[in-house]
């Protein structure tokens, strides 16, 4: 078998040997599942996010949404994990329900049943985001609407279908060399985290790692602008432009609509921001100051910032 397709297959099983537990930990999420595999699996973290879409694609697990990302909170955005199968989300959507009445009868000194929760809470779920009752009722809403979808869609959730459909997706895949790391590669010179439906983590120190920046260089040279956004996610690929003063390009981007995520154009426009304090001390950049004043101002425009 192919060695993606083994690769893929190993990345389902691990989920849904989660999922089979009944514990806080049963839903593996972003935040330490993409640590978990990459280094099991030896994988480049940025691209973890694309092997996940793979198995998304292919109707093998669910993806849904646990914390909302806040910028202003300095909070990221965390998605949970869970194999398509009937029987484990409805064990799961039992358990969870459980925690969800648990942590709304601590949080508020009483107890409702289910319905009455749901009913309260997800009118105003961002109130509640990355609390452990906002985590519980996103996990609960998600996992009724997975056994939704399960029932709609029965037949494209079959393992004969899944498995033509991995098929297909793999073969239009990069290989599998693309997304491990390489015999002896330091671990620094990958992401150390990876971000939701949408994307990685950037390193911080991208500017000081001249091999990881020549990497991603290599890859987006190669590749459509759509797919190393995909691959690498939008603030990374744009610390990667910044760092080549490539701000109009970025400018094109958000103008274009290709780039259009509030969360994104956020990023973007904190980067920005760093540009200018950094040109206290690159004056290099100083040239470049009417592209960085053009491209805030198409920010705040797709921002409604004026």
């Amino acid at each position: 078998m192919n060695e993606l397709m083994d690769l893929l297959n190993n990345i389902c099983t691990d989920i849904r040997q989660r999922n089979m537990e009944r514990s806080n930990t049963s839903i593996p999420q972003s935040h330490e599942f993409f640590e978990h595999i990459s280094r099991k699996y030896r994988l480049v973290p940025f691209a973890i996010p694309k092997l996940i879409k793979i198995l998304v694609d292919s109707h093998k697990i669910f993806q849904f949404k646990v914390v909302e990302a806040d910028r202003n909170e300095r909070i990221r955005r965390i998605d949970g994990f869970v194999v398509t199968e009937g029987n484990v989300v409805k064990s799961l959507f039992e358990f969870y329900s459980e925690e969800l009445v648990k942590e709304y009868s601590h949080e508020f000194a009483r107890r409702q049943p289910l319905d009455k929760i749901l009913r309260e809470c997800t009118p105003k779920i961002n109130d509640y985001n990355n609390t452990p009752l906002g985590k519980a009722a996103n996990i609960v809403i998600n996992l009724m609407s997975c056994q939704s979808i399960l029932e709609r869609n029965i037949m494209e959730y079959g393992s004969k279908w899944q498995e033509s459909r991995l098929r297909v997706e793999v073969e239009k895949c990069d290989p599998i060399d693309s997304f491990q790391k390489k015999a002896g590669e330091d671990a620094r010179s990958s992401l150390k985290k990876a971000g939701s439906v949408q994307a990685a983590r950037p390193g911080e120190n991208l500017a000081a790692d001249s091999s990881h920046y020549n990497d991603i260089k290599k890859y987006v040279s190669k590749h459509s602008v759509e797919k190393s956004l995909l691959v690498y996610g939008v603030e990374l690929y744009t610390r990667v432009c910044f760092r080549d003063n490539q701000y109009a390009l970025i400018q094109k981007l958000v103008e274009d609509g290709i780039i259009a995520d509030p969360g994104d154009l956020r990023a973007i426009k904190s980067l920005i921001q760093k540009e200018r304090i950094n040109s206290d001390t690159k004056p290099k950049l100083q040239e470049y100051a009417l592209a960085i004043n053009d491209l805030e101002k198409a920010v705040n425009q797709k921002l409604n910032l004026g």
